[in-house]
């Protein structure tokens, strides 16, 4: 029998094997994230230079975009080859990203080598399954290995595939040949692998990335339906553990794949979609065709829609939200944020109940931003957009600490020559005061004390470990702190409501010595107790108790902004916000009920009128007081509305 005919029936059996492998989903921890990698040929004949056959570089560069833009990939490396590996760069979140349009801008084709299997293999070496995501690697070529054959050298098309040693189990790469065949040895290094298929296209073509075949990845599923990843009439299998997850049709139907969906299915559930491998010509070692899902549903309910989420410099914005049964909060993390915003998670221990902190650091009127959460099982999960407006205060940063083991600065010649002048000084200073006894040191000087500051909301634990208080208007202002010793912050800040508040330095951060009996004292959604320790870098919530603690308050739409509410009052328009939001309605009518207004029950006749550009307090329902922050005496009918004014819920009478 001929060399050729073994060789082909070697490669009709690999890919008959290819194609019985079954559906089944992989065993273990599995990906939550995408990544595609692209290994670009970057030498002059992929713009028609030398050997070239076309220019299709522009358009490869195209079709990257494209599909970049339509599969949303968590994750994209560029790798860029000639005579061997040129560039890599990493994206993160890259469709429509200005640096991911700017590295495809720049790319060129002006390399004189291809150095086909070196280039995949070192471009195949780093990559690993350990930041869970499932792979797909895409070749793309107009020509072949054309590297040293000088024995001890050489790298073989099996070397190069066999260098994927951190691979998933749903990895797959495809060698896309453009305008040009597939040499013997590729093919069967592709047949003989476990994940590498390939693929011809004619001269002056370039393949849809996310054409039949070629399909991967990962999709989540918010409800019963999906996008096809699979053309129309594709027969399909689902692959999962969940008790009644299963197809609604074994095919393809128009655009869509129709699933059946259990009641309380867990958010992030596994399944694998599969189609047979494809048929088409032009495939080497084509492979069952391979989607993870990762039903999602609805992981997070979120408490506060009323959130103000414009941001000037200096604001931040507090989102409430509930993870769905299933989801472990304790795990949750913050996606990555641009430049001049900040964030941070507060997850009680036991409670699904979490909140999300963001605020911008500065001025930013452009501002436009989705942040994201990362959820164990799910993936990414987007949060609602900020945007900035103009104005506020740019939040000064903390000092940078000396780095370790730097060098020290080198003394010029003149300086030397200044210490040894001093020498003789330096003597006769240290041999008079070994004669005399050492003066006491003199005490440190204490800070002045601040004068009193209303609307104290919040008190933030810097890295520090010094106090600042801060306002319901943003502003901050720091407080002496001790580092050793018991302290009352009412006394050390001039606040009254924060009196009986004692504290002191512990060795993991600051441990609370007693709380006053009316006073809520909270890290995110969790109230503290005396003993608790809070770590630097925490933003402490404080609210007088004894006023917001009233049985069955029906605050209606406003219940997601949490207590205590305030009103911030600019001309006609009134701002209610409350520790995770705000509400804002703009005054038109002579007479208003705030209540009815703002769809509030407990707040039904708090009315006022416009005067002007002056709101006036026409009344209070009973329960109900309404006060200047700082003023513990409430406002009276007639009186206009302070810029900030409290609201208080009085506890019942007797016999209420």
């Amino acid at each position: 029998m001929s060399r050729a005919v073994t060789l082909s029936l070697l490669l009709l059996g690999s890919a008959a094997a290819a194609q019985d492998a079954p559906c089944s989903l992989p065993s273990g921890e599995l990906p939550t994230r995408t990544r595609v990698v692209f290994v670009l040929d970057t030498s002059g004949s992929m713009r028609g230079i030398g050997d070239g056959r076309a220019d299709i570089f522009a358009r490869v560069r195209g079709q990257l975009n494209a599909f970049v833009r339509a599969a949303q990939p968590d994750r994209v490396d560029l790798i860029t080859f000639d005579s061997g590996l040129r560039s890599r760069r990493t994206f993160d979140a890259p469709a429509g990203s200005g640096a991911w349009n700017a590295a495809l801008g720049t790319l060129k084709a002006d390399g004189s080598n291809t150095f086909l299997y070196r280039s995949v293999r070192d471009a195949l070496r780093p990559l690993t399954a350990q930041g869970g995501e499932v792979t797909q690697v895409f070749v793309l070529t107009d020509g072949i290995d054309n590297d040293t054959r000088e024995a001890g050298k050489t790298v073989t098309a099996t070397d190069a595939l066999n260098a994927w040693t951190g691979r998933g189990p749903l990895d797959r790469l495809t060698y896309v040949a453009l305008g040009t065949d597939i040499p013997a040895e590729a093919r069967a290094a592709l047949s003989g692998s476990s994940y590498a298929s390939g693929l011809t296209v004619p001269v002056n073509l370039v393949p849809d990335l996310a054409g039949a075949g070629l399909e991967g990845g990962l999709r989540r599923v918010t409800g019963d339906t999906l996008p096809a990843p699979f053309p129309d009439g594709t027969a399909v299998t689902l692959a999962t553990g969940a008790s009644g997850l299963s197809l609604a049709a074994p095919t393809v139907q128009g655009t869509e794949v129709r699933l059946t969906v259990p009641a309380g299915l867990r958010p992030g559930t596994p399944a694998l979609l599969c189609a047979p491998p494809v048929a088409a010509a032009g495939w080497i070692a084509p492979r069952e065709r391979q989607v993870l899902l990762r039903l999602t549903g609805q992981p997070l309910s979120w408490l506060n829609p009323g959130a103000d989420l414009a941001l000037r410099g200096g604001e931040d914005v507090v989102l409430r939200l509930r993870a769905a049964p299933g989801v472990t909060t304790a795990r949750i993390r913050l996606g990555p944020l641009p430049a001049g915003v900040t964030g941070r998670v507060d997850a009680p221990a036991g409670s699904r109940d979490f909140t999300v902190t963001l605020r911008a650091t500065r001025p930013q009127p452009d501002l436009t931003v989705t942040p994201t959460l990362l959820l164990p099982e799910v993936g990414t999960t987007a949060l609602p957009t900020l945007r900035g407006q103009a104005g506020g205060r740019t939040l000064s940063t903390p000092a940078i600490p000396p780095t370790p083991g730097a060098p020290a600065p080198t003394a010029s010649p003149a300086g030397r020559w200044a210490w040894l002048a001093l020498l003789p000084l330096l003597a006769l200073g240290a041999w008079a005061a070994l004669r005399r006894r050492a003066a006491p040191a003199p005490a440190p000087r204490a800070a002045p004390a601040r004068p009193f500051l209303p609307g104290v909301e919040g008190i933030e634990y810097r890295e520090d470990r010094t106090l600042h208080l801060v306002t319901a208007d943003g502003e901050v202002a720091g407080v002496p702190t001790p580092l050793g010793g018991p302290f009352d912050l009412g006394q050390l800040s001039r606040v009254p409501h924060l009196s009986g508040l004692r504290a002191e330095q512990h060795r993991d951060g600051l441990k609370l010595l007693r709380l006053p009996p009316d006073l809520d004292v909270s890290q995110g959604a969790r109230l503290l107790q005396a003993g608790d320790i809070v770590r630097p870098g925490t933003l402490i919530g404080v609210a007088v108790a004894r006023q917001v603690r009233a049985p069955r308050l029906e605050l209606g739409e406003l219940a997601g902004l949490g207590l205590p509410l305030a009103l911030h009052v600019t001309g006609p328009s009134v701002q209610v916000r409350g520790p995770y939001g705000a509400h804002v309605l703009r005054i038109t009518a002579p007479v208003t009920d705030l209540g009815g207004a703002l769809r509030a029950p407990a707040l039904d006749g708090l009315r006022v009128t416009l005067s002007g550009h002056t709101l006036l307090l026409l009344g209070t329902p009973a329960g109900v007081q309404l006060r200047a922050a700082g003023d513990s005496q409430p406002l009276r009918d007639s009186q206009p509305l302070p810029a900030h004014a409290l609201l208080d819920f009085l506890p019942p009478g007797p016999g209420a």
